[in-house]
C-alpha cells in the first residue's frame, strides 16, 4: 500500500467520524435547544438545559470547521458531477 493510499484511507476514517459526530451535534442542538427554550419559559434562562444547549451547538461548529479543513486539505479525485 503507497503512501496515498494510506492518507487516503485515513482521511476517510477521520471523515466518517466527523460526519458521525456532525449527525448526531445536528440533532443534538435541536433537541436541547427546544428543551432550554421550554424551560426558560417555564423557569428562567439559566437552567440546566443551557448547558448542554451550548456544548451540543459547539460540538456542531467544532465538526463543522473540522470538516471543512479536510474537504480542502484532501478533496475528492471522483469523476462524479459536482455543483
Amino acid at each position: 500500500m503507497g503512501t496515498n493510499q494510506v492518507r487516503e484511507a485515513l482521511w476517510s476514517t477521520l471523515a466518517t467520524v466527523v460526519l458521525a459526530l456532525r449527525f448526531i451535534a445536528t440533532i443534538g442542538s435541536v433537541l436541547l435547544v427546544l428543551f432550554w427554550i421550554i424551560a426558560a419559559v417555564r423557569d428562567s434562562l439559566l437552567n440546566g438545559w443551557l448547558w448542554w444547549a451550548l456544548g451540543a451547538v459547539l460540538l456542531l461548529v467544532v465538526t463543522t470547521y473540522l470538516y471543512s479543513v479536510l474537504r480542502v486539505r484532501y478533496p475528492t479525485n471522483s469523476e462524479r458531477w459536482e455543483p
